[in-house]
């Protein structure tokens, strides 16, 4: 619970860093009606679990469920999305997966559906292990690792990587 939760804080915390004093959310609407204001009891079409989040990987509501989030990825392998900063917009990059290589200046990590990226690490990326703060060094092929990463044309940066040891 508190491993989850720190990892939750330091998401949350890259997340405002990189967004600056706020980010947006879009949301598409297919028809022209108006619709009715989404909220617990009323939630939007297609909601599969409307309630409220405690934040700590508890749901409570319709379709209650409780379990870990780790660090807000979840069951997620990897991706990309755009974050609109005071400084212009960022793209950053998530992946979830096994170290395949590593030196003192990259690593490279592969997801179960094959999909594989080599990242840069540099003095600024924060890295832990067993919940705390760790050197790359101390980064090993084979092991399981979340990274969240700023991209800039080619080059991915790690921002963070948070290993959980050897892959089972």
């Amino acid at each position: 619970m508190v491993k989850c939760t720190k990892t939750m804080v330091a998401a949350g915390t890259v997340a405002l860093a990189l967004a600056g004093t706020g980010a947006g959310v879009a949301a598409a609407q297919t028809t022209s009606t108006p619709s009715a204001p989404t909220t617990a009891a009323n939630p939007a079409p297609g909601a599969k679990h409307p309630g409220t989040h405690t934040g700590t990987g508890t749901h409570t509501g319709a379709g209650t469920h409780t379990g870990k989030h780790r660090g807000g990825l979840g069951r997620v392998e990897h991706g990309e999305f755009t974050v609109h900063t005071k400084t212009g917009d960022k793209v950053v990059d998530v992946q979830r997966g096994v170290v395949t290589a590593v030196n003192a200046t990259s690593v490279t990590v592969k997801s179960t559906d094959g999909f594989s990226t080599t990242y840069t690490i540099d003095p600024t990326t924060k890295i832990h292990k067993d919940r705390k703060t760790a050197a790359v060094s101390q980064i090993a092929t084979n092991d399981q690792v979340r990274v969240m990463a700023t991209k800039t044309g080619n080059t991915a940066t790690a921002q963070r990587i948070g290993d959980e040891g050897p892959a089972k």
